[in-house]
């Protein structure tokens, strides 16, 4: 009789093998390997044992079906020095809303757990027919895979040949018209339309809601803790982003992976294999205090970014000598004796100043929200609905000539610090890694099949995320097969001015790098004081044009391999 491995086993072991191979193209339906999962109340399970004082709560192996309570299915909160062992564990969440909450925690550490939905939150579809102008597509559901819903968020096409990603296109807020039994017809925006490259059989997919409980966006969120550890735990889906943590500080991310489910793993039987992960960002961190650790982790085949670290720009709307009113994205994340990076529309980086106060002010005033509300600067006036809250910001020395719109932000809220070190990471519609911390490493990962730019370190005026990535190596990475640039330093001012002077980064070196694939430049440049650029090698695939706006923005003066531009 030949032994055969548990399915968890199996789960771990298909990962490592498929990070280095692609999902074949014409894969049969597979049969369902895995056991059903069986009602758990996992809440009710590990507060008993958090009550009993338990150190060490081990999760039973086995497929666990949960339902959630106020929008989530699990919640830890405040809990201390615990360590949560669920190898062999996989929690199946009823509803396409967030898996797990974690709250003001402290040396948290969560092992093995695999995370999956049932319903899934996308769905599948292929694609019978395209219309002459490509606004259109005739869609087939695929066995095995949720009805349309609700008008989808946005729609991305994979290859029915290679199962990647078909183009550079993501389609948002598409209009879909339902025929029954399996069948409708999406429109889309007709101005990029016309850049698609969509094949009748390829395999539409889309947003899928179910939700009756309420909604809550992410698949682990993680918010004001510190120590937490994360190892050996898998995502294959989420609504949203995979791991987010805000208001972290020196979180670690082991072996934990964000991929789609190999079809002999899949809980069902379905006519096409999932193509798709996650809807939106793999690992995100945002307003971190110690920047986090991600090792030897693997993210591919999700809707957005693979790691994505940032902290949030404030609004400058008066400027009084020494004394700043600031309207606070969302909620404020300075603190007096912060350091202070301010940034203009045109993408300046002022002197840093000291912060020395910080006043309540009470509601923006009716002129700010008009302020705040001028198109073009923040990315969909969305964001403007946050800046709700005013601030007086007293720094240690005035500042000469700082422009109303002017950005501020801490440099200790950006997540510096940060490590990302031997991951695999690509086969997305975003970037790879996505950065706006400092005083960090990029050493030893490898990127694959990153549709915009694979390492892109910039803030960003119109999404109001910050800062400027001071004392950064980028080292001993291999970049293949990638779709944009390999490795981009520059700033994305709300002018789309790209002239930011020498000094807007500091100490930026970028060392021993294997670029191949991409459209030229394979590293461009701009605006650093203190730059190390060597012995990288970059082989760019002349059959890969830079986009549209990436030849404006960039390609002024000719496109070399290596741009370096303001910077020395």
């Amino acid at each position: 009789m030949k032994a055969r491995l548990p399915w968890f086993l199996c789960t771990c072991l298909t990962l490592a093998v498929s990070a280095l191979t692609p999902l074949p193209a014409a894969t049969p339906a597979p049969v369902a390997a895995v056991p059903p999962a069986a009602a758990f109340d996992l809440q009710a399970f590990i507060n008993t044992r958090v009550a009993a004082g338990e150190t060490t709560i081990v999760i039973p192996p086995g497929r666990h079906l949960v339902t959630p309570r106020d929008k989530q299915h699990l919640l830890l909160k405040g809990l201390r020095n615990i360590v949560i062992e669920a190898t062999g564990a996989e929690l199946v969440c009823s509803e396409t809303t967030r898996a797990i909450t974690i709250e003001n925690c402290e040396n948290l550490t969560l092992r093995g757990l695999v995370i999956d939905y049932d319903p899934l939150p996308f769905t599948q579809a292929r694609i019978t027919a395209i219309s002459e102008d490509k606004t259109r597509l005739e869609l087939e559901l695929i066995p095995g895979y949720a009805d349309f819903g609700a008008p989808p968020v946005k729609l991305e096409t994979f290859s029915h040949e290679t199962n990647e990603l078909r183009g550079r296109i993501t389609f948002h807020r598409p209009t879909i018209e339902k025929h029954g039994d399996g069948r409708a017809t999406l429109t889309r925006d007709p101005r990029r339309a016309a850049g698609s490259i969509d094949q009748v059989g390829d395999i539409a997919v889309l947003h899928h809601e179910h939700t009756p409980g309420g909604f809550m966006p992410h698949a682990i969120m993680a918010t004001d803790s510190r120590g937490l550890v994360f190892e050996n735990v898998i995502l294959y889906a989420s609504d949203t982003f995979g791991f987010f943590e805000n208001r972290c500080e020196n979180s670690r991310y082991l072996n934990c992976a964000v991929d789609r489910r190999p079809p002999e793993l899949d809980y069902a039987v379905r006519g096409y294999p999932r193509v798709r992960s996650l809807n939106a960002d793999a690992f995100h961190s945002k307003n971190a205090r110690g920047g986090p650790r991600y090792e030897r982790c693997i993210a591919r085949y999700n809707g957005d970014d693979s790691i994505a670290i940032n902290g949030y720009y404030h609004f400058i709307t008066a400027v009084e000598g020494d004394s700043l009113r600031v309207l606070a994205k969302a909620e404020m994340t300075m603190r007096v004796g912060d350091t202070a990076q301010i940034i203009t529309r045109d993408g300046i980086r002022l002197p840093d100043r000291k912060i020395t106060a910080l006043t309540p002010l009470g509601p923006a005033t009716e002129e700010e929200r008009t302020l705040v509300s001028t198109p073009g600067w923040l990315e969909a006036r969305t964001l403007a609905r946050t800046l709700k809250e005013a601030w007086r910001v007293t720094l240690d020395g005035p500042i000469n000539d700082i422009p109303v719109a002017s950005l501020i932000a801490a440099s200790e809220s950006i997540g510096n610090g940060f490590e990302i070190r031997d991951c695999y990471l690509g086969h997305n519609q975003s970037r790879g890694i996505l950065l706006k911390a400092g005083h960090g490493k990029i050493v030893g990962n490898t990127f694959v099949g990153s549709i915009m730019s694979t390492i892109l370190v910039a803030p960003e005026y119109f999404w109001l995320e910050a800062g400027f990535a001071d004392e950064v190596v980028i080292a001993n990475n291999t970049l293949r097969d990638i779709r944009g640039p390999g490795i981009v330093v520059t700033v994305f001012a709300s002018s789309r001015n790209t002239d930011s002077p020498a000094g807007s980064f500091r100490n930026i070196t970028i060392r021993d790098n294997t670029i191949s694939g991409g459209p030229a430049p394979g590293i461009l440049v701009q605006a650093v004081d203190g730059l190390v650029v060597e012995n990288n090698t970059v082989t760019p695939d002349p059959a890969k044009p830079l986009s549209p706006w990436e030849i404006n923005t960039w390609g002024r003066n000719g496109i070399k391999d290596v741009m370096i531009e303001n910077s020395r």
